[in-house]
């Protein structure tokens, strides 16, 4: 048998089998590079209820008379009555599948907080905490001028 020849033979082989490694490789490689990228992506977009920041919704009437805020360092949550027109604000914060409801009927506040209501939660870290705020003719009135939920993290 000819050595020269079946050296020939194995080494065409090699190098077949070679480029189609060198091929997939370079499949995988640019595959793990759109992943990569793809990751990143969404890894540094950002949304609307991030942690830290306070996040306050407003009644939809013209002169807005109820404010909510609440504060993830802390999980406190504040309802505002801005006007004296016999009105409350009902403020409402949900997390966790429940919504619990905080009413200021104590008149008008001017903006400062000696005219709100404030509970405090003990909220884990990273949970998803809406809140939204309503105004009402008395406790059982009808909810009016009603923001829209609007989400952060606890």
């Amino acid at each position: 048998m000819d050595h020269r020849k079946e050296n020939a033979d194995i080494s065409s082989t090699f190098n077949e089998t070679a480029g189609k490694v060198k091929v997939r490789k370079a499949s995988v490689v640019k595959a793990g590079i759109i992943v990569g990228s793809a990751a990143l992506v969404l890894g540094t977009a950002t949304n609307s209820w991030a942690a830290g920041d306070p996040i306050t919704v407003k009644t939809t009437d013209d002169n807005p008379g109820g404010w909510a805020t609440f504060w993830p360092n802390g999980d406190k949550f504040t309802v505002t009555d801005h006007q004296a027109d016999g009105l409350r604000a009902s403020g409402y914060i949900r997390f966790n599948g429940t919504t619990h409801r905080l009413d200021d009927a104590n008149g008008a506040s001017t903006g400062s907080s000696s005219g709100s209501v404030s509970r405090i939660f003990s909220i884990a870290e990273e949970t998803k905490v809406e809140i939204k705020v309503c105004l009402r003719n008395g406790a059982d009135g009808a909810p009016q001028f009603c923001s829209g939920w609007r989400a952060a993290l606890a």
